[in-house]
């Protein structure tokens, strides 16, 4: 049953007050125009977005007069195009211009709309880049890359700048801090972190449209996650009527791939319903290590281990569905349902051999099988309502139903040095975890003034789950029996009831600040059959958060902010479970480990479209995995542990070139230095890691339908938890051709080819007798053919061909 809330604050605002002396010459540039149609007459009510000629990011927007006419003011320094549309006309553009001074003037005379035009094919004049640096987070537009096609998910994370994945502890860290919280279009995933790794690895690449990497997430966003927040955002169009995109890929590495997907939106009038669908199959070969040396009295003990895993194939297929209605003016209803299928098969052999001061003793050979099925439903309905223009409440409701289905097998044969046979014996493990999770959640915006901007709201929810875990053993006879030691049953129930306030405020005319405060009480209770209420925690806890952003000059600015975060530990971290490597080497929860929490610093500068970000983070119990050798057994345990705290300082650089017309460069540099202190064995430990590290696109037009990309990213080596980690990178390329208008792009991808994404680790403490080598090696050159083709009527695919950088500005407003 859940614990109840004993004391949850509310509020609904607060003030904070901020002064910025600054004064900066007010820059009088202007862009002006006309819209008519082909007639002379003028289209008043037309509307014309201002974009930046390099990445065609959204600047402003205007609304021609009943004249036709418009003027943009105050127009910084660079180069720029307009989109110009209207209801019943395609969109237009205007040639690239350029503002070189304040004083600059430019009429960009009169736009002639012709509706006539609406079902002709309008060409693409401009794309995202690859890399786009906002004000509070790093954009990656995956769908604009080749490389990335035919591929998941968790591929295209990987090669994310400053983002590494650990295929074993099924974590993620970004710019070196762990922590991580995904978000599917906005909302959390909030099923466990092994479970959300394995939901990427199913999730086609190309239903993807951008990932957006939020180093240091405002107080409208939970106070989850010290890294940050990583939101997937897929695709989707609001374009009237019936259309979509599909896609088919099939390639080989190690074992076989392939898969497709299918997304639809369909738009009429009040109501809008949309979906999508895809399915994969994968065969990823693996081989993994392990090798420890620990002192017992003066005899040295060795015991090295390698899991052959020739056969795991994983299949994953994910379903979408959703609706919008339009119930008034001013009120839209909205429900989605997702449904996610994993299932993930392995066939091992694992070899241990066992040696006392350099003399082998006796070897193992152990088969096993594990199957991993993990299937979930979600479910969401939301209401949004606007009071006025200027006043808006949003409304959600979720649930959540994750279930677990992860039995396996070993076989343990036993064999003396002189290869006679010892012992035979299984072991058969059965594990299964239902989750529940349910949310409340509720927000409200308000423009106090067209300077000042409050949002407030409240948040709860509800976790739960079951992990019944039963371990067997049997001799050559197959009559199991159960190991009381290793079997268990808990139940955790969690509630966590918070509320939150901001407010945005232009202070002068160069700077703008968005200061915010977040309340969170949280109830934690981890019980067993036979030991109730092994966790129960209840804790209040405040996280602040404030950013300001200033423009010191024309090309320069500067934006500062601060917040705190937690990191709660994941549900499979705290349950009862285990993963044999062989008899004596095993991976298992830990229930006693505690909230991690995290202050962090921020600061960045920006030249043109360059940017150089510095930041500084203290994070106290950070949430790390050690391992730990008992030296009279020989038994090493990997399981996750508090360290004491974790101090980074990070610089980033983001710089994008334009070396020649049609070849484009988008690149992400980044250094870290860590300080990690901890305990082993009662006794304190510091180690000191420098690491670094990059990531590249490169796009290259070669002719009017081909384009080639080049893409790599670099990680140095780096500690996680109290391991250190080798460097892991890759270097892929791929080329494109494009079809036809009827036929959609193929591409051509090669992934990984210098099998460079290996990963692999040690733990080296002679003061506490522990010496670890491991190593996971997943990586695999991976050849794939992909094939994308849109569907509708011609007119709504020209609609959304015509689509650029700014598609999502323009739907907001």
């Amino acid at each position: 049953m859940f614990i109840h809330t004993q004391k949850i604050l509310f509020f609904s605002g607060f003030f904070i007050l901020f002064s910025l002396l600054c004064h900066e010459n007010i820059a009088q540039s202007r862009v002006s125009g006309k819209v008519s149609d082909v007639n002379g007459a003028p289209l008043g009510f037309a509307n014309i977005l201002l974009q930046s000629a390099a990445d065609s990011s959204f600047i402003k927007g205007e609304i021609a007069l009943d004249d036709g006419t418009y003027t943009f003011k105050n127009v910084q320094p660079g180069e720029y195009f307009c989109e110009i549309s209207m209801v019943g006309y395609p969109e237009e553009f205007t040639e690239i211009f350029q503002i070189t001074g304040k004083s600059d003037v430019i009429d960009l005379g009169t736009v002639m709309l012709d509706e006539s035009l609406t079902l002709q094919t309008v060409e693409i004049i401009a794309k995202r880049a690859f890399l786009e640096q906002k004000i509070d987070r790093m954009v990656v537009n995956v769908s604009n890359s080749i490389t990335n096609a035919g591929g998941n998910a968790l591929q295209v994370l990987q090669r994310s700048p400053g983002v590494q994945i650990n295929r074993m502890t099924k974590s993620i860290s970004l710019v070196g801090k762990e922590g991580v919280i995904i978000m599917i279009n906005g909302k959390i995933s909030r099923i466990p972190q092994d479970a959300v790794v394995q939901m990427l690895e199913g999730m086609n690449s190309d239903n993807i449209d951008r990932i957006e990497l939020i180093h240091t997430p405002p107080a409208n966003f939970e106070a989850e996650g010290n890294a940050g927040i990583i939101n997937i955002v897929l695709k989707s169009t609001g374009d009237e009527g019936l259309n979509g995109t599909y896609s088919l890929n099939a390639g080989r590495g190690r074992g076989n791939k392939y898969g497709g997907s299918v997304n639809f939106n369909f738009r009429k009038k009040a109501t809008n319903l949309f979906g999508g669908y895809d399915r994969n199959y994968n065969l990823n070969p693996q081989v993994f290590t392990n090798y420890r040396g620990v002192y017992q009295g003066t005899d040295f003990l060795e015991t090295d281990t390698r899991s052959d895993r020739p056969h795991t194939p994983t299949t994953g297929q994910n379903i979408r569905l959703g609706a919008d209605f339009q119930l008034t003016k001013n009120t839209v209803l909205g429900v989605l349902t997702t449904f996610l299928d994993r299932d993930w098969y392995m066939e091992a052999v694992n070899h241990a051999s066992y040696y006392k001061n350099g003399i082998l003793e006796s070897k193992i050979t152990m088969p096993n099988t594990e199957t991993n099925h993990a299937r979930s439903y979600t479910g969401n309905i939301n209401l949004t309502h606007k009071f006025s223009e200027n006043q808006t409440l949003n409304f959600d409701a979720d649930w959540v139903s994750y279930k677990i289905n992860n039995p396996s097998q070993y076989d343990v044969n036993s064999i003396k040095a002189s290869g006679i046979p010892e012992s035979q014996y299984s072991l058969r493990i059965d594990k299964k975890t239902p989750i529940r999770i349910g949310v409340l959640k509720m927000d409200y915006t308000i423009d106090i003034t067209k300077d000042i901007k409050l949002e407030t709201g409240v948040k709860y929810t509800e976790t739960g789950f079951h992990n019944d875990v039963i371990v067997d053993s049997s001799g050559v006879n197959k009559n199991y029996t159960n190991l009381k030691d290793y079997t268990s049953f808990s139940t955790l129930d969690e509630n966590v009831a918070g509320t939150f306030a901001t407010i945005s405020a232009k202070i002068s005319d160069n700077t703008d600040i968005k200061a915010g405060l977040r309340y969170e009480y949280t109830n934690t209770n981890l019980s067993a059959v036979d030991e109730p209420n092994i966790v129960d925690r209840h804790y209040p806890s405040w996280f602040p958060s404030i950013f300001i952003n200033h423009k010191i000059t024309d090309k320069n600015s500067i934006n500062l902010s601060y917040s705190r975060r937690i990191t709660r530990p994941g549900l499979m971290q705290m349950a009862a479970f285990l993963v044999f490597s062989d008899p004596t080497t095993l991976l298992g929860g830990n229930p006693a480990i505690q909230p991690s929490f995290t202050n962090a610093l921020k600061m960045d500068l920006t030249h043109n479209s360059m940017r150089l970000g510095l930041s500084y983070s203290i994070e106290k119990d950070p949430i790390g995995t050690v391992p730990s050798v008992n030296a009279q057994t020989n038994r090493q345990v990997n399981t996750w542990q508090n360290l004491i705290d974790t101090k980074i300082a990070n610089a980033n650089v983001y710089i994008p070139l334009h070396p020649v017309n049609g070849w484009d460069i988008s690149s992400n540099i980044f250094a870290n230095q860590a300080t990690i202190n901890f305990k082993l064995e009662g006794k304190p430990f510091q180690v000191q890691n420098f690491n670094y590290g990059f990531s590249m696109n490169n796009t290259i037009k070669l002719a009017e339908s081909y384009t080639l990309e080049v893409s790599g990213n670099y990680n140095s080596p780096s500690y996680w938890g109290v391991t250190k980690w080798n460097a892991t990178g890759s270097l892929d390329i791929g080329v494109q051709k494009k079809l036809g208008d009827h036929w959609g792009d193929l591409r051509f991808t090669a992934s990984d080819i210098f099998l460079s994404s290996n990963w692999y680790g040690s733990t080296n403490q002679p003061d506490v007798n522990l010496l670890v080598d491991l190593s996971f090696r997943f990586a695999e050159r991976v050849f794939m053919v992909s094939w994308t083709n849109t569907f509708g009527n011609s007119k709504l695919k020209s609609s959304r061909s015509r689509q650029t950088g700014s598609a999502e500005e323009v739907r907001r407003i």
